[in-house]
């Protein structure tokens, strides 16, 4: 899960999408780079999450909404996580799915994942809450 080459990445990357996208070389190079910060957290990160799988944890409880957008096609976390994580978060929290997008949805379908958080952030913008406490 820690990629150490392009080629780890590349494959990495192919496991975690939906559709098959190629990317130059270049831009898999610098973000292998920016992956390696904080490889040891990265990895401790990574450790505790597939140790906590099916395990009770209560989730914090969050003033703030939250938006939880999740690809359909998810080979690392499916979307049954999501509804969990969801139920977990209460109320505050929403879940949408995008067809046809898998663990990087926002790079397979970049304008549905958009549309979705914009339309999230219009709904929840600060002057909306100013107003409808007034």
């Amino acid at each position: 899960m820690l990629p150490e080459t392009v080629e780890q990445l590349r494959l990495l990357f192919s496991s975690a999408m939906h559709m098959k996208m190629w990317f130059p070389r270049r831009l898999v190079k610098d973000f292998l780079k920016v992956m390696c910060n904080n490889r040891k957290e990265r990895a401790e990160m990574l450790d505790d999450m597939v140790n906590m799988r099916g395990k009770e944890a209560s989730a914090p409880v969050f003033q703030q909404n939250i938006l939880l957008l999740w690809g359909e096609n998810d080979n690392f976390f499916p979307v049954e996580d999501g509804e969990s994580l969801k139920e977990e978060l209460g109320e505050k929290a929403t879940l949408q799915t995008i067809s046809k997008a898998g663990h990087l949805a926002q790079l397979e379908r970049p304008c549905v994942y958009n549309r979705y958080l914009k339309k999230f952030l219009a709904a929840h913008s600060p002057f909306e809450l100013y107003n409808r406490s007034s």
